[in-house]
């Protein structure tokens, strides 16, 4: 599974609708919560909807994937929240047979020396296989809330996950930063995206 939520910017939630469209991604289930804001949007077709997150799958890529999309963030900041929200997406994922779950996000760079990737992981496997692939790891460095806890109750799950920050050199998502993540994804994740 692909996550690609909105967190610190948003090149993972583009990342993930890229690999939506490239893989030609069918969306099969919508995740709503009372944790997301207290509003509706009205799209162009002037119906409207609740805040959601959307699950896609691809049997075009091998391994299968499931791809969790969305913009909407968590409306609050007690750990309730994250903790009801991510528990229901981690027993989602369980049901669909995860094996293994990457948490895409993005780090504006400071502008000094080139950034590379940098990772985190639920299991030191993981962090050998992102190290053999140019990651670097992060070490004793707080997570931010979306990606933070994705990892953490992963690992209670028993779910092997990856956290990869691209970086990034302005606020706006490039071509360049996304291309950086999705290529890393595909390394690490053993990725085959057949046409």
């Amino acid at each position: 599974m692909v996550v690609g939520l909105r967190g610190n910017t948003d090149l993972g939630y583009v990342c993930a609708k890229k690999l939506v469209k490239e893989l030609r991604a069918k969306k099969f289930a919508e995740y709503y919560s009372e944790w997301f804001p207290d509003l509706a949007f009205v799209d162009q077709g002037g119906l409207c909807r609740l805040p959601r997150w959307v699950f896609h799958e691809s049997s075009e890529a091998n391994p299968n994937l499931i791809i969790l999309s969305g913009v909407t963030g968590v409306n609050s900041e007690q750990a309730e929240a994250y903790y009801s929200t991510f528990n229901d997406i981690l027993r989602l994922s369980k049901a669909f047979a995860v094996r293994a779950a990457y948490v895409l996000d993005g780090m504006i760079s400071d502008g000094g020396e080139r950034q590379s990737i940098r990772v985190a992981a639920t299991s030191q496997k993981l962090v050998q296989r992102a190290q053999q692939h140019g990651g670097q790891i992060m070490k004793k460095v707080p997570l931010p809330p979306v990606s933070g806890m994705l990892l953490g109750l992963s690992r209670l799950y028993g779910l092997p996950s990856m956290l990869i920050v691209g970086p990034m050199d302005q606020e706006e998502t490039s071509d360049s930063a996304v291309e950086a993540v999705c290529s890393f994804l595909c390394k690490i994740a053993g990725l085959r995206i057949g046409r």
